[in-house]
């Protein structure tokens, strides 16, 4: 008789880029003898990949540690391993705060898990797919070398390095050769990507390579600094019937004074360039963005001009940050240091605007026919799906109804309704 498998469940907090760490520690846990479960309260193994960006991040990863630890004293759990991001920051005050973990690895020792499960089979950067089997994240390269005054990510992952084109293209048509339709390129700047091992930005080449893979159908871009926007990677998006019309594109702040405080080696009007560039080459590509409000300094005048901004360029898609101290950053010690509960009315009013421009915006699809990728399965012949405008957990869905499809096709469809921040569609006739 077989001898039955242990269990381990891993969550994982914070951004794609920890979940493809997620991915190859499970990979290689199984690699073990050991089966992965969804269900934490029936592990005798539980791991946290924690994520220690900003501090609500870091209370999440707090938690769900705190949450395991009562499992572990109710008897089933034997073993319980923190890993990840808050770790590399702060592993001596974890493991004096939380003495009931195992074993804490920071991300330069996550190899070091081998070990505490008896094995020593050689740690490999194999991953098991933890997303639907659809859509796949791939990492291009991590850490990052901008070093932006209210940012941890230099400290937490050190600085840029890329893997070569080829690697990247093998691990994508291994995806392709799984089943994935959807391949989302990240970094925490992709416009950087290669400048550690080539000497200069390898992107533009690394989209074409990726634009070959016949399988695929979709490859969509995250996380890509407004002063990397050129004519020649915009025309590679325009002209390929893969790249979706979707960039990620961090802008943090519009006045010129608070991006000198934040260090993003950009202004106002190199911003707006950018985006001039964009709607000029590419009028359809759909602009997500991300907003840093309560920065300190920020005035009353620089966050109007900030609002005024919004309003008038019309994101599809925009995510609101309310700006934290965080240890070790330049920005922790300026002076002038926003109150929380103007940093909150603040984040309201632009949250508010951006409510009534997404809403504006999706009214313009009604009556129009998109290609959706099915995500989940909802009930009898209602779905979930994203079009190429929106990329999963992040941004808006689109409702499919009256509808016979499975997860994982990507089919045309109607536009029928719109909501605040969705759509509501049916079959295409």
């Amino acid at each position: 008789m077989a001898r039955k498998k242990t269990l381990f469940y891993i969550e994982t907090l914070g951004c794609p880029k920890n979940l493809v760490d997620s991915e190859v520690i499970v990979s290689n846990i199984q690699d073990v003898g050991f089966k992965l479960t969804h269900e934490p309260q029936n592990a005798e193994v539980l791991v946290v990949n924690t994520c220690g960006f900003i501090q609500p991040a870091k209370e999440e990863s707090i938690d769900v540690i705190l949450d395991f630890v009562r499992l572990k004293k109710e008897g089933k759990c034997k073993k319980l391993i923190v890993v990840g991001c808050l770790v590399q920051r702060y592993k001596e005050e974890l493991k004096k705060s939380i003495p009931e973990v195992d074993y804490f690895f920071g991300l330069d020792n996550i190899s070091e898990i081998k070990h505490i499960l008896n094995s020593e089979k050689t740690f490999e950067d194999r991953r098991f797919i933890l997303t639907p089997k659809h859509y796949a994240y791939l990492r291009i390269s991590d850490g990052c070398e901008n070093f932006c005054s209210y940012c941890t990510i230099p400290f937490i992952r050190g600085p840029v390095h890329s893997k070569p084109i080829n690697e990247i293209v093998d691990e994508a048509q291994q995806l392709a050769d799984q089943g994935v339709k959807e391949i989302i390129v990240i970094a925490q700047d992709i416009g950087n990507y290669g400048v550690d091992i080539y000497g200069e930005s390898r992107l533009n080449e690394l989209l074409l390579a990726l634009d070959k893979i016949n399988d695929l159908r979709w490859l969509r871009l995250l996380y890509l600094n407004p002063q990397h926007i050129t004519k020649k990677l915009l025309l590679t998006i325009k002209n390929s019937q893969r790249i979706c019309k979707y960039l990620d594109i961090p802008i943090q702040h519009i006045s010129d004074s608070i991006l000198k405080k934040m260090n993003r080696k950009t202004s106002k009007k190199d911003i707006i360039q950018a985006l001039d560039i964009i709607h000029h080459l590419v009028p359809e590509l759909s602009i997500r963005t991300t907003i840093i409000v309560g920065f300190p300094g920020e005035t009353e005048q620089d966050f109007e001009e900030l609002h005024d901004f919004v309003k008038k360029q019309k994101f599809d898609r925009l995510g609101a940050f309310k700006y934290y101290q965080e240890d070790g950053t330049k920005a922790a010690s300026l002076p002038n240091q926003v109150p929380e509960h103007i940093k909150q009315k603040r984040y309201e009013t632009l949250m508010e605007a951006q409510k009534t421009i997404s809403q504006e915006l999706l009214e313009n699809f009604v009556s129009k026919k998109l290609s959706v990728i099915v995500d989940k399965k909802i009930k009898h012949k209602i779905y979930e799906c994203r079009s190429e405008f929106d990329a999963p957990d992040i941004d808006g869905i689109v409702f499919l109804e009256e509808a016979d499809v499975k997860v994982g096709d990507i089919v045309e469809v109607e536009i029928v309704d719109s909501l605040e921040y969705d759509l509501i569609a049916h079959p295409a006739k």
